[in-house]
């Protein structure tokens, strides 16, 4: 089966989970930069459509594992090719991101990115400074209510300190498709956790069917 990989907002495409799911679990992966078409939330969605029209239907099942905000991304990315007979493993997803750039930010803070328009961001993965527009926060919020119909497993750690775990199981509760919520004892990078993601991709690999 194909796989598309979608890094969580600070990763990069070489990272960990790419290289577990290609050397542990021989898929043929496609981890492209989600960040190559912008910083918007928008942007990263239009990136995964890319990479899914890239890949012809007739070619069967279609796998994308997401992280973060990649999760957040490939669960709105779904809802627009509804046609296509994809399956998603969400691995923490950044359902509410907008919510902690609120906490850290302030109303103050917020009011202020609101106004000028744009952020000064260090990012780690990148190691220099980006300029995140208003609109990113704009979209995360709106996409916070996403709801998914093609088959998919959700990972979340109970430790998890970014996005809530109540978050994942929101997102459980309202999506048809969501045939497992697995809650596990790790935090939101979920790197002590590959083990499990291994059975979700397996769970979701079967076929097509709701809850």
């Amino acid at each position: 089966m194909k796989c598309i990989f979608a890094h969580g907002f600070e990763g990069v495409p070489s990272g960990r989970k790419p290289r577990y799911l290609r050397e542990a679990l021989g898929l043929d992966v496609v981890a492209p930069s989600m960040a190559r078409r912008g910083w918007t939330f928008e942007d990263q969605v239009g990136v995964l459509l890319e990479e899914i029209d890239r890949v012809e239907p007739g070619e069967g099942p279609l796998l994308i594992v997401g992280s973060s905000v990649g999760a957040l991304a490939a669960a709105v990315a779904s809802t627009r090719r509804p046609e296509r007979d994809l399956r998603l493993v969400l691995l923490a997803p950044a359902v509410g991101v907008h919510e902690m750039w609120e906490r850290q930010l302030g109303s103050e803070g917020l009011a202020l990115w609101r106004e000028l328009g744009t952020l000064q961001y260090r990012h780690l993965g990148v190691e220099h400074d980006v300029e995140l527009r208003w609109g990113l926060y704009e979209q995360c919020r709106d996409a916070a209510g996403v709801t998914v119909t093609h088959k998919t497993a959700v990972v979340h750690g109970k430790h998890d300190d970014v996005i809530p775990v109540g978050r994942a199981l929101d997102l459980t509760v309202r999506s048809p498709g969501v045939v497992r919520l697995y809650v596990v004892d790790d935090g939101h990078r979920l790197l002590d956790s590959l083990d499990v993601v291994a059975d979700a991709i397996e769970l979701v690999s079967g076929p097509p069917s709701g809850r």
